[in-house]
């Protein structure tokens, strides 16, 4: 089973996840946010901070 993060349409764009990821796996634009899957650690910092809820660990059956 393969699980990630995923950052949803909830996000506010407050930019806590970004700052904070100690891997630099969030990627943004300036207005949309997303987690690169190969840096990711799932070590789940970002979702602990994240306001909004916006995180969630998503669990593939592939």
């Amino acid at each position: 089973m393969l699980e990630k993060l995923e950052i949803n349409n909830t996000c506010i764009s407050c930019d806590s996840c970004f700052q904070i990821c100690p891997e630099k796996a969030v990627l943004t634009n300036g207005v949309d946010y997303a987690i690169d899957d190969w840096s990711c650690t799932l070590c789940g910092v970002c979702v602990e901070i994240c306001p909004s809820e916006s995180i969630k660990l998503i669990k593939n059956s592939k």
